[in-house]
Order: C-alpha cells, then sequence, then structure tokens
C-alpha cells in the first residue's frame, strides 16, 4: 500500500493488478516514507530490514539441519562485511 501512495504522490499512473517495485529506505519512518520505488535513484536503503529478512528465510531453510536464528547471527557477527560491488 505504502508504495502505491508512493507513486501516487510522485504522479506515476497505475493500473489495478499492476505491481509496484520498491526498497525499504528506513523501516522505522511511517507509511510511503519508508520505502523509495525501483526507479528513484536510491542512495542508502535499510541494511538491518533485509539482514532480518535474510536472516529470518536463512533459518527456514537451514531449521532442519539444526541451525536456529540465534546461530545465524552468531555465524553473521564473526565474519567481515563485504559489499555487493566488491563482486562487481
Amino acid at each position: 500500500m505504502a508504495a502505491l501512495e508512493r507513486a501516487a504522490d510522485l504522479g506515476l499512473a497505475r493500473s489495478p493488478g499492476q505491481s509496484v517495485s520498491y526498497v525499504v529506505v528506513d523501516d522505522a519512518k511511517q507509511s510511503h516514507e519508508r520505502l523509495m520505488l525501483a526507479s528513484e535513484e536510491l542512495g542508502e536503503y535499510d541494511v538491518g530490514f533485509y539482514r532480518e529478512l535474510l536472516v529470518r528465510a536463512a533459518a527456514s531453510v537451514l531449521s532442519p539441519l539444526g541451525w536456529r536464528e540465534s546461530d545465524i547471527e552468531q555465524f553473521l557477527s564473526s565474519h567481515d562485511a563485504i559489499s555487493l560491488n566488491s563482486f562487481l
């Protein structure tokens, strides 16, 4: 809903059923201020928000092997953060 509100604020027409791609830039903010549309120039994004999603997804895949969210968090904290740009 917030992405649709942001698109409307920017004057972008959307058809019923059309998807809107977005990136969460500050999860602490309310409504459409917490995200930016994929078509907007993105400066930074909410790393903590996406890290939490990643840990939850990894836990759902790795839980049959005995890994819990706390195990994944501990593993991630013992490794250096690597930027995606380092792979380009």
